[in-house]
């Protein structure tokens, strides 16, 4: 039977962008962004394992870590259903020079590669990207408009 993953993400923000992990599901020919993260491991907290996943996929630490909130997640990838509870953080790097990259390269624990990028936050704002999890680009949106950027 099938069960519900938790997991930590977060959100990096540089003056007027988001720092955002390009997706793509062969299932359904579509392309999405979602904030680097991944599960939360027996007896780690989401904190923790925020902090760890950005070690680990990008090999950088982080500070200022701020949760934005929860998201429920019900999805479907690659044909088959999944279903997440999302602890949603936002950081700063603790190496400023992440800033001023272009594209960041990532690994997943399964070696898969991946990509970061920078996106404008009218492009985030506007609806036109499919952000995941659902609900998030709500989230950065109106924390946007509370708190300043890194």
């Amino acid at each position: 039977m099938p069960s519900i993953r938790a997991k930590a993400v977060c959100v990096f923000r540089h003056q007027d962008t988001t720092l955002l992990c390009e997706g793509y599901d062969p299932f359904k020919d579509e392309h999405y962004l979602t904030p680097i993260g991944g599960g939360i491991e027996f007896g780690e907290t989401s904190e923790q394992a925020a902090r760890r996943e950005i070690r680990e996929e990008i090999g950088t630490e982080i500070d200022n870590l701020t949760l934005l909130g929860v998201l429920e997640n019900l999805f479907t990838f690659e044909g088959k259903a999944g279903h997440e509870i999302v602890f949603v953080y936002e950081a700063s790097f603790a190496d400023a020079a992440f800033y001023s990259k272009t594209d960041i390269q990532g690994v997943e624990s399964n070696g898969a590669a991946f990509k970061l990028r920078w996106f404008n936050q009218a492009q985030v704002n506007s609806g036109a990207l499919k952000i995941c999890p659902a609900g998030l680009a709500d989230i950065m949106c109106d924390e946007a408009t509370q708190t300043p950027a890194h």
